[in-house]
């Protein structure tokens, strides 16, 4: 039953995605293929079974949200000052970096959730800091573009979020539900891409 949610999950990703970029939303499109990834490969993961499959589909989860997570970043300087995204790349690629030396040393290892299958890290290093920083980054350009355009978007789903993502810890669907709310909140502030 939740492998199903995951693939639901793991289409209306996928939609949103194709959505944002027909309206030239490229980073977040970009962010909403890798999430759409992830739940498709959690939710497929009891069929494809434990093995090599299965872990290095697994990495590539990981790599997807470590490359283009903090790319939000851009996406939030582009929407609120286009002057910060110089800037916002700069974090950005910082973040992308830290967390790519975290995956140097990833060792995954096989975690069954009600009736799903994933690779989990097997020593886990602390919070995910380019994920929180993102959302913290977040949640201040949903401020302000509730301030001054009166669209709460982007705070309320980067709250969201927060939330789904402390939740997760023990219900880990909650986390990649909160993800899809993300997405569609920022499919719905609408706005464009560039920097």
């Amino acid at each position: 039953m939740i492998s199903a949610l995951y693939g639901a999950l793991a289409l209306i990703q996928a939609a949103l995605a194709v959505r944002l970029a027909r309206s030239g939303l490229w980073i977040p499109s970009a962010v909403a293929v890798g999430v759409a990834y992830d739940s498709a490969v959690v939710g497929a993961g009891r069929l494809i079974g434990e093995g090599p499959g299965l872990e290095a589909l697994s990495t590539g989860r990981f790599a997807a949200h470590a490359v283009l997570t903090p790319l939000l970043i851009v996406h939030a300087a582009v929407l609120v000052r286009r002057g910060l995204v110089v800037a916002a790349w700069g974090l950005a690629g910082a973040l992308v970096v830290f967390d790519a030396v975290g995956l140097a040393d990833l060792r995954l290892e096989p975690r069954w959730w009600s009736d799903t299958l994933r690779h989990v890290s097997a020593d886990p290093s602390g919070p995910p800091i380019a994920a929180l920083v993102t959302t913290v980054i977040l949640l201040a350009a949903g401020v302000a573009l509730w301030v001054r355009r009166r669209t709460p978007w982007l705070f309320l789903g980067a709250a969201v979020l927060l939330a789904t993502a402390g939740a997760a810890v023990a219900w880990p669907i909650l986390g990649n539900a909160g993800e899809a709310v993300l997405i569609a909140a920022i499919a719905a502030t609408g706005g464009r891409d560039g920097g």
